[in-house]
């Protein structure tokens, strides 16, 4: 892609997110073609967000994925900071009339970690962390029919991310232990208890944690103090109704009382 395809197709997706409108696939000159496109993408939206006052608060990623013929390919997007929440009642914005979130653990770092030729070892990354938190990613697909977009524009929007939910902290020793998790949702009104098993599709949820860090090093990207990376659902996606206040419970590790209200 030209450079100014690029700085088109990043102002698009913000005029999205700034309007909150779902509307249909980009202009066919603006749609990545390569990882390094939507990566691309990706980069200069954190640009324009930070012109207009919005900061990357954090990370969502996974390993690497096969898709659409492609191998190895990225799991990563910015999570910025003007949607993240750490109080309830939440703003939303509805996904197909309803609310969906994700039960994922955010890990939080307490140093920089800048970019460098030599990986940084899993002890040094541990390190770098303050500590861990139960959390809640907020979903929306941008796009008004997702499945007949292809993975690389969805990868230059952010991967489904409207925001992150940050609850109750955990350790690190908790958070590294935690392979496989039980849910109960409860709630009022009309929200009837439903229990849902819960596995991290990576077996640990530091897997991609480790991965991310030195992935970026490589691309001369840091990882800043006070950012958070949460690294896939345990449970796919949950949808809920808006304007119900619910209660998911974690397990043996805590619980997320929350609200939300549409944005």
């Amino acid at each position: 892609m030209q450079s100014t395809d690029i700085q088109a197709a990043a102002q698009a997706l913000i005029n999205r997110r700034q309007n909150k409108q779902v509307t249909g696939p980009l202009a066919p000159e603006l749609r990545p073609a390569t990882v390094e496109d939507a990566l691309a993408i990706q980069q200069q939206l954190i640009v324009k967000m930070a012109q207009a006052g919005d900061s990357v608060a954090g990370w969502k990623c996974a390993l690497p994925i096969e898709i659409d013929g492609l191998k190895d390919v990225p799991v990563i997007a910015p999570i910025f900071r003007n949607s993240v929440c750490t109080d309830s009642p939440c703003p939303i914005q509805l996904d197909q009339g309803v609310c969906k979130i994700e039960p994922e653990i955010a890990f939080r770092f307490a140093r920089d970690l800048p970019h460098r030729p030599e990986p940084y070892s899993e002890q040094e990354i541990v390190a770098a962390l303050s500590g861990a938190h139960l959390a809640l990613e907020l979903i929306l697909s941008r796009y008004l029919d997702p499945d007949s977009v292809s993975y690389l524009e969805h990868l230059a929007d952010c991967l489904f991310n409207q925001g992150l939910f940050v609850g109750p902290e955990i350790t690190v020793e908790k958070a590294f232990s935690a392979s496989e998790i039980s849910f109960v949702l409860t709630g009022s009104p009309a929200l009837s208890e439903s229990r849902l098993d819960g596995k991290h599709p990576s077996v640990y949820p530091q897997l991609p944690l480790f991965w991310l860090v030195n992935y970026f090093s490589q691309k001369g990207i840091d990882i800043k103090a006070g950012q958070l990376v949460i690294t896939s659902s345990y449970a796919g996606v949950i949808e809920l109704a808006p304007e119900v206040t619910f209660r998911l419970q974690y397990e043996k590790y805590g619980e997320i009382g929350l609200r939300f209200e549409i944005d």
